[in-house]
């Protein structure tokens, strides 16, 4: 390990011990690398290596290594003047997009749609946020320095990305990208599906961003501009969709919309799959009124669920006759107008889960015995009126006793008021969903446990754009930032699905892939294949048709092509449909007939079609056969003399009078 002598840089003051020397040697400056949990001993192992020796005049500073010139090449580059190319680059990621894209064609659409720069630089933004879970640009350069990126060795930093969420990705070329997968996803086989709808505010507090409206927004704050966006994703959690509107539409006009957006590309919508934030009147009329099915988790107790829980809320509780099959469920069906503005009646399935209402019981104990100590505490200080929680007031009461230690003094106490509090037991584990159509307690259900899968996809796609906070500082830059994330989702999801075939969590796989690295020695990359074999199924669930090996190995050949000055070769999706979908070729552009419609075609040329007289080349076609007037040569092609064709002379030609001699 070399030692810059020549050279004094400041001691990091994170990350960093200092190990004292023997014999006045310099202090060894030692990096803190990464620590691993050993379950045996029960602490944490750092991994560590020498970055510097500490300078005997100034203790601040230290003599850089080799190691530090790796570690922090933007620092060497300032000391230096000389650019370093990391000699330790994670490939994990990046193998893993593309064994996506062998399968699904994600990066070709956006290198159609965008183009191969911009598209290199989604997909880079996209491997950022799933490894940082995050939206800020400020980190970018440096936490994807030691990554391989489609964008190559030199990357982009926060301004460029600025730039180019502002001014480079118009919306017409989003809109064409979204139509482009839902066309792809209709390709691999999603014809019909039951669609999960999502939506949310983002705090956005920009003046540049003109479709922020004043509203709710989720990261706190009654009137605040918002920008709110609406995510589609089918019932195996596959985003399909999604799109972004001023903060003060109504949520039934926005999935009106993606409705119609979903049907002109072809995809049949069965049903929609929706929160407790789209049951009111407006959304059920829409839908009833465009005869689309839904199952809606219900809010609150709007009047007519009220009436049925007063009805079946004791009756079902542990009642075997309303056991749902294969739950751990109890639940009944009833029909009812739900709402008083809307004069319509559907099926309400009223659930009860007793171990979610076991532990809701708990909490609500809990709480409740937190808030009359703290009630009691301020009457003994003299308090006349302590403050109770609005939701609590109905179960606790003052009252007026005789003082324990002194019977004849009277005191003011905080207790339990028992009605208040059956009440709100009795609510506990008691949820209720609303179907368009009668259904059985368990295909309803079974439908709506559907929506859990999605719900993960939600939760990731509202944590890649911020924690409901948008970034931005135009319009453009709201379009393309939700761009990202839907991109970013879809990797995500795909890498989820394979995790989950492999029985193991999506967490822990990200984390065995980001330690894949190739090592650069004598200015090449090499990699030796030391990842673990769950990760190698891994790639193969995610790319069957590719040999692993291959894979990885060509995204190492991939970066050496690039520091060589080589034109580097990406993996592309073959044409058509992928493996195992129904072999349909659809309209993308409307040519034939609808956009999005099935293109019948059958082999050979149109029935009664006439070939014609010139060929493409110009020249005369000739007819099949020989031309009229020709002889036959002498000898056959072997040499052997040719017969002549007819019977053999002398031969009797029976039959050619239509008598027997």
């Amino acid at each position: 390990m070399a030692v810059y002598r020549y050279l004094k840089v400041d001691i990091p003051k994170e990350r960093v011990t200092i190990e004292r020397q023997s014999g006045g040697n310099p202090a060894l400056i030692k990096y803190v690398l990464e620590a691993h949990y050993n379950r045996e001993k029960g602490y944490a192992e750092p991994k560590r290596t020498t970055i510097g020796h500490q300078c005997l005049d100034d203790k601040s500073k230290m003599y850089p290594t080799s190691q530090y010139a790796k570690i922090f090449p933007q620092e060497w580059e300032k000391i230096t003047n000389k650019r370093s190319v990391p000699a330790i680059k994670r490939i994990g990621m990046f193998s893993i997009c593309q064994a996506i894209n062998t399968r699904t064609g994600i990066k070709d659409l956006l290198d159609g749609a965008f183009g191969t720069d911009l598209s290199n630089a989604i997909m880079d933004f996209a491997m950022y946020s799933i490894i940082r879970r995050s939206n800020a640009a400020d980190s970018f350069e440096t936490q994807m320095r030691n990554q391989l990126l489609y964008s190559g060795s030199e990357g982009h930093n926060d301004t460029w990305y600025a730039e180019m969420f502002d001014h480079r990705l118009s919306k017409e070329q989003i809109l064409l990208f979204k139509k482009n997968w839902l066309l792809q996803c209709r390709q691999d086989g999603v014809e019909e599906v039951w669609l999960c709808v999502d939506g949310s505010n983002d705090d956005c507090r920009s003046r540049g961003v003109t479709i922020a409206e004043k509203g709710h927004a989720k990261s706190g704050g009654t009137s605040t501009p918002i920008v709110s966006f609406t995510y589609a994703v089918s019932d195996t959690g596959l985003p399909v969709y999604f799109d972004t509107y001023h903060g003060g539409l109504v949520d039934c006009r926005e999935m009106q919309k993606i409705l119609d957006d979903i049907s002109e590309c072809g995809v049949k919508v069965k049903g929609v799959i929706l929160d407790r934030g789209y049951c009111n009147s407006k959304v059920l009329a829409y839908l009833n009124g465009r005869e689309i099915p839904y199952i809606i988790m219900v809010k609150g107790q709007p009047q007519g669920l009220a009436e049925i829980t007063l009805k079946y809320g004791n009756k079902i509780k542990l009642n075997a006759e309303y056991l749902v099959p294969g739950a751990y469920l109890f639940g009944v069906q009833d029909k009812c107008q739900l709402f008083s503005d809307y004069h319509h009646e559907d099926y309400v399935i009223l659930f009860y889960d007793y171990t979610n209402g076991s532990e809701r019981i708990t909490a609500l104990l809990k709480n409740l015995y937190r808030i009359l100590d703290k009630a009691n505490a301020d009457l003994g200080e003299g308090t006349k009126n302590p403050q109770i929680e609005k939701k609590y007031e109905d179960m606790v009461e003052i009252i007026t006793k005789a003082d324990e230690s002194d019977h004849r003094c009277k005191v003011r106490c905080a207790v339990v008021k028992a009605s208040g509090l059956q009440k709100a037991i009795d609510e506990k584990g008691l949820y209720s969903v609303v179907s368009s159509q009668e259904m059985s307690t368990e295909e309803v259900h079974q439908r709506y446990v559907s929506r859990d899968e999605s719900e993960i996809q939600f939760r990731f796609v509202k944590s890649q754009l911020g924690y409901g906070q948008s970034r931005v500082q135009s319009d453009a830059a709201i379009y393309a930032r939700f761009l990202a994330g839907f991109v970013a989702a879809i990797l995500r999801w795909e890498i989820w699905q394979a995790a989950k075939a492999l029985d193991q969590k999506t967490s822990l796989m990200l984390t065995e892939i980001d330690r894949m690295e190739m090592e650069r020695i004598n200015d090449v990359y090499t990699y030796t294949h030391t990842e673990k074999e769950v990760v190698r199924k891994l790639f193969g669930k995610l790319s069957p048709a590719t040999d692993v090996t291959v894979l990885i190995d060509d995204s190492v050949k991939m970066e050496n092509d690039r520091l060589a000055g080589r034109v580097p070769t990406l993996r592309h999706r073959k044409p058509g449909p992928k493996k195992g979908s129904h072999h349909k070729h659809y309209d993308a552009d409307g040519t034939a007939n609808d956009i999005g419609s099935v293109i019948t075609k059958t082999g050979g040329v149109p029935r009664g079609s006439k070939r014609p007289d010139i060929n493409k080349d110009g020249t005369p076609r000739r007819k099949p056969g020989t031309k009229p007037g020709t002889k036959l040569g002498k000898y056959n092609k072997d040499g052997s003399l040719r017969k002549k064709p007819g019977p053999k002379p002398g031969s009797h030609h029976a039959g050619t009078t239509g008598k027997s001699e």
